[in-house]
């Protein structure tokens, strides 16, 4: 859509710029003429383009301007994102000798409509202001009832775990079901090793050489840190307590041992967290924030239509935007 409107917009500007140029009857320029006579005016197809292409491409224009001054304090970051989002790119089209492909990525680019990776990066780095933006008009729908709520409700503190990760060998069910059969028998030496005396910490520590199992001492983490299923289990669990059967995630079967629990933060010290966890909560359980959020900034910064035919599109377009998420919820 942008390119056939940046293409349509050269090609007026090069048939009115150059050379003696056609008049229709009413005086317009004339930038096409057929055989038969035809001829279609600049004010024509700009009507046509206005129509059908031009809300998108301007307001690519406007949320660009905004954003960038919006964030002008972000620029570095902005930078570092794009210049690692470039490397992470580059580095899918290698050819045999680990040489970096740079056809390879142009052919691909241009098969998903991209002239350029500079193309691309300008993407980019509207996406990632944009995010920003409604990251912080999200933060400030948050109210101060909803996280000391959250704080008093939600928040723990840090707890230091060791766990024993069995892996299936495969993908398929009967592997599945070996790595559990596995887990519980280890899970049955590691009760008799503390049944006849051993602590419950070394009898878990005993496997920390094992080649068949991965044994990794966790430190300390909060919620958040790791897989839902993995963390509602060691949270779940008293210091110096194990889980009772191996808990199962996407890695595979693990047992689990809580070493210690820290008492939670001050209100003071986790605020920002809380607000952004809240925030991240809201966007994604209002999809209509990430409209609101932008139609808010065009407003700050007093960005308008000059052509009511375009302001009555742009507020069909945000109509439609919000009642198309509101349905989704």
């Amino acid at each position: 859509m942008k390119k056939k409107l940046i293409l349509i917009i050269i090609t007026i500007g090069l048939l009115t710029g150059c050379g003696k140029v056609p008049k229709l009857s009413n005086g317009n320029d004339a930038i096409i003429k057929f055989d038969d006579g035809t001829m279609y005016s600049v004010d024509e197809i700009w009507n046509e383009v206005k129509d059908n292409y031009a809300l998108s491409v301007m307001l690519n224009k406007i949320d660009e301007k905004i954003l960038l001054e919006e964030y002008k304090d972000k620029q570095s970051d902005m930078e570092e994102y794009l210049k690692n989002y470039e490397t992470y790119l580059k580095s899918n089209y290698v050819d045999d000798a680990g040489k970096f492909d740079e056809q390879a990525m142009n052919d691909a680019l241009a098969s998903a409509g991209y002239s350029s990776i500079d193309i691309l990066l300008d993407q980019q780095k509207v996406t990632y202001l944009t995010n920003l933006a409604v990251t912080d008009y999200a933060k400030g729908k948050i109210t101060d009832k909803e996280i000391n709520d959250y704080y008093k409700n939600e928040t723990v503190g840090d707890i230091h775990c060791e766990h024993i990760l069995i892996k299936p060998e495969g993908t398929d069910n009967g592997s599945s079901t070996a790595a559990k059969e596995k887990a519980e028998k280890i899970l049955n030496d590691i009760k008799e090793d503390i049944k006849n005396g051993t602590s419950a910490k070394d009898a878990f520590e005993k496997y920390k050489d094992n080649s068949e199992v991965t044994f990794q001492d966790l430190d300390y983490f909060n919620k958040g840190d790791m897989v839902e299923e993995f963390e509602k289990a060691a949270f779940a669990l008293k210091k110096g307590g194990y889980s009772e059967a191996p808990v199962k995630t996407t890695y595979g079967y693990h047992l689990i041992i809580k070493l210690d629990e820290k008492e939670k933060d001050t209100l003071d010290n986790l605020k920002d967290n809380i607000k952004e966890t809240l925030a991240e909560k809201l966007i994604e359980d209002d999809s209509t924030t990430e409209v609101n959020a932008m139609v808010e900034l065009r407003k700050k910064y007093g960005a308008s239509f000059q052509d009511s035919k375009l302001e009555e599109q742009y507020n069909r377009y945000i109509n439609s935007l919000l009642n198309q998420k509101k349905s989704t919820k």
